[in-house]
């Protein structure tokens, strides 16, 4: 009877002792050569600085944006609209884009208003006063009240000026703008100038025009929310006037790129956007096809919204930067995706506002990437270097709340950009 009892202790002692050794064996793994976590004392050794001076790049992150440049078929730079800073550093890149192949640029803007900025840039030593009449004649009395958004300022000029001085191609891939329509009432006009009907068009269009001006008046002064372009598409008066042009092949595409935009904008509590970011990305399609009629692998900047830059779902939608980071990914090029941020800020009243206290909550999950910034240089973080070292085991990201948003800024941005002490453009339209 003893020796089956002592079979048994035996094997029961075996097998603890097996199971013991193996969580010997994987605690071991967990704290032998650990890897240590990001932390601001990291991401500076993945940290370059620039600054702005006459117009050119200078410092040790030039070398970074001069890589970049180089070895990228796309880039995407994720703006903060109206940001001086940023449509300076724009300026700047153009020269540096146009000498490395990049032929092409696409912006936050309608297909038509492309074309129409192409118009008011020609010659481009005219750019900043036709788009400052332009501007002007449109323009409401709040700033985002403008014809054609994210080239109202001044600097917003300076570098589509410089874009046309090196005869590079403009893409607009978004709708059209909430506030243009009574500058397409006009552009419309335009194209039946010699008709023999003018008179009587231009009766039609003013007639139009006042109509859809009473009723951006009742929308904006309204308590309760007012379904804008629905209402202005039921007025008899506007119909009649845009069915002057529906049977014109151009006109008729006008027309088409407006009711989509007038829809996108009525439904967008509910569904439109994903509709805005397929419209994007076909309009984006439709241009790159174009382009490789002529061009083998054609090379395009663009510059969105950040949110619209990034290479992972954002707001449920898979955006511009996943479209080019794919055609990269099938042509086997590459893509670049730059986000930005700003931390130093000086408003209208000329308060300096550090945001990362302002808006500490937003973030505190990246603050050792935040707190890199300077006051009076441009901060370039390489968010891909820092991915390849996770990948290698060099470094981890925490496991704690911040694991999300880093991961979701790393996953979705090449680099991270930080603007210097930032203001708003200089507007660029006669003020009322």
């Amino acid at each position: 009877m003893m020796k089956p009892f002592i079979l048994l202790v035996t094997l029961f002692l075996f097998f603890s002792c097996k199971e013991k050794q193996s969580e010997v064996i994987v605690d071991k793994s967990k704290h032998v050569g650990k890897i240590p976590v990001i932390d601001s004392s990291y991401v500076a050794t993945q940290t370059t600085y620039f600054k702005i001076q006459d117009g050119a790049i200078i410092g040790d992150g030039r070398t970074t944006l001069d890589t970049l440049i180089a070895t990228s078929q796309f880039i995407m730079f994720g703006e903060l609209h109206g940001s001086k800073n940023t449509s300076q550093m724009i300026t700047a890149l153009i020269p540096l884009l146009h000498k490395a192949g990049f032929n092409h640029t696409a912006f936050e803007v309608g297909p038509y208003s492309a074309k129409k900025l192409v118009n008011l840039s020609t010659p481009p030593s005219a750019t900043v006063e036709n788009l400052k009449k332009f501007t002007s004649r449109y323009a409401g009395k709040e700033d985002n009240q403008v014809p054609i958004p994210f080239f109202d300022g001044l600097e917003d000029a300076y570098f589509l000026q410089s874009i046309r001085e090196h005869d590079i191609n403009l893409w607009g891939l978004d709708q059209e703008y909430y506030s243009s329509t009574l500058y397409f009432m006009d552009e419309l006009l335009s194209f039946v100038k010699n008709d023999a009907d003018y008179t009587i068009i231009k009766s039609e269009k003013e007639e139009a025009s006042k109509i859809i001006t009473s009723w951006y008046a009742k929308e904006e002064n309204s308590d309760t929310d007012i379904d804008l372009f629905k209402e202005i598409q039921k007025e008899p008066a506007v119909q009649q006037y845009l069915n002057r042009f529906r049977n014109d092949e151009t006109t008729k595409v006008i027309i088409n790129d407006l009711e989509i935009s007038w829809d996108i904008y009525s439904r967008w509590r509910s569904d439109s956007h994903a509709d805005r970011i397929s419209y994007m990305r076909n309009n984006f399609m439709k241009h790159y096809r174009e382009a490789l009629e002529t061009e083998t692998r054609p090379k395009v900047f663009l510059k969105f919204g950040n949110l619209h830059a990034s290479k992972i779902v954002t707001n449920g939608c898979y955006d511009l930067g996943n479209l080019i980071t794919e055609l990269a990914n099938k042509s086997g090029t590459k893509a670049t995706i730059i986000n930005s941020w700003n931390r130093y800020y000086s408003n209208k009243k000329g308060k300096e506002i550090d945001y990362l206290k302002k808006y500490a909550r937003y973030y505190k999950r990246v603050h050792d990437f935040m707190v890199m910034a300077k006051t009076s240089e441009w901060t370039i973080i390489d968010l891909e270097s820092i991915r390849n070292d996770i990948k290698n085991g060099r470094i981890a990201l925490p496991t704690n709340g911040n694991y999300h948003r880093m991961k979701q800024l790393l996953d979705g941005y090449d680099y991270q950009l930080i603007l210097p002490l930032d203001k708003a453009v200089t507007p660029n339209k006669i003020l009322k």
